[in-house]
């Protein structure tokens, strides 16, 4: 077991209670060496009994738990959560996690470690996600397509894995897919189970969000190259009904409309930053969310190959989405409102 290497897992938490009990819980019975282990958790001023449960297992795993003050309250941005707890990292890997994670396969951290000490040539790994069995249909869908943003499913290289398995090479021995970053094919991934090396973490200028960090690796000379294994899920606990979930997508872009849009790395259109392709893809998603039908030959397609009912529900959700975000986007910048 000495060989295993220190592992630094960032975890960003607010008013979590109904997630972190099960997260911290399946997360100390995972199968790798204690003493190999520093968590830093990040927390943005909770008021609910998030920091009580932190602090009863910070008691037991003293010297694994490390609590810090997140002032800003959100997790992106520089400065943010993510940031400054990974600024603290001192393991040669860094997991980057959620307060809604939970690891249900008790070898999941060891293999994914595993993977990156038996292949030097890979620089991270990222995890699928688990569907429940008896999870709603909002949270079976999210679990099915890997990712919480609907909109962004055509940029997510955990959904474009799940769509497209044929465009990543495969290892069968190890059992992961294998994509290289590239800003002409690009996905992102980097949240929700992300393992990677330090060095690269910071060589390219550590955490501000998930597709910023994936971008600005996109843009780095060296080509850096993901496994995402076929039999290694998270489970992303998200806990969303219908309504609920609209509302909160609609409030991230909002902010980031208001307060993360300036002095990012990537940019979903842009006229300046970006070549043609980038915003043709773009402007090809909306025009696919919106009409519906090619959404919806995907959702039967999915539905049919998963075995997954959930799918069903792919249209809906990627049309009354991009009609949100379309909302967002007026009422920002348009009109100017406030709340």
């Amino acid at each position: 077991m000495k060989k295993y290497p220190k592992i630094s897992v960032v975890l960003v938490t607010y008013n979590g209670e109904k997630t972190i009990e099960d997260c911290l819980k399946l997360f100390f019975e995972q199968d790798y060496p204690k003493n190999k282990i520093e968590m830093i958790i990040a927390d943005g001023g909770s008021t609910d009994k998030t920091l009580k449960i932190i602090n009863n297992y910070q008691r037991k795993y003293l010297k694994i738990i490390k609590l810090i003050d997140n002032p800003k309250k959100y997790k992106v941005g520089r400065g943010g959560g993510a940031d400054i707890a990974s600024q603290k990292a001192t393991g040669e890997f860094i997991l980057m996690m959620d307060q809604d994670n939970l690891l249900p396969q008790k070898f999941w951290l060891k293999t994914m470690v595993e993977i990156l000490m038996n292949n030097k040539t890979l620089s991270c790994v990222q995890s699928l996600t688990l569907i429940p069995k008896e999870g709603s249909i909002m949270d079976r869908y999210l679990g099915a397509t890997g990712i919480e943003d609907p909109f962004a499913v055509p940029y997510s290289l955990k959904s474009e894995v799940i769509l497209h398995p044929n465009k990543f090479k495969y290892n069968k021995k190890e059992k992961y897919s294998i994509y290289t970053i590239d800003k002409n094919n690009f996905c992102y991934g980097g949240d929700n189970g992300f393992l990677i090396r330090k060095k690269d973490f910071f060589d390219n200028g550590g955490y501000t969000q998930d597709i910023d960090n994936f971008y600005r690796m996109a843009l780095n000379k060296r080509k850096y190259r993901v496994a995402i294994p076929s039999d290694l899920k998270v489970f992303h606990k998200t806990s969303s009904e219908f309504f609920d979930f609209i509302k909160k997508r609609g409030f991230y872009v909002r902010y980031y409309l208001r307060e993360n849009i300036s002095n990012r790395d990537f940019y979903w259109i842009s006229l300046k930053k970006n070549n043609f392709k980038q915003n043709f893809k773009f402007i090809k998603n909306v025009f696919y969310n919106l009409v519906i039908v090619p959404r919806l030959f995907e959702g039967i397609k999915m539905t049919i190959k998963q075995k997954e009912f959930s799918w069903i529900i792919h249209p809906i959700l990627t049309f009354v989405v991009t009609l949100n975000y379309i909302y967002s986007f007026l009422a920002v910048k348009i009109f100017n409102k406030k709340n």
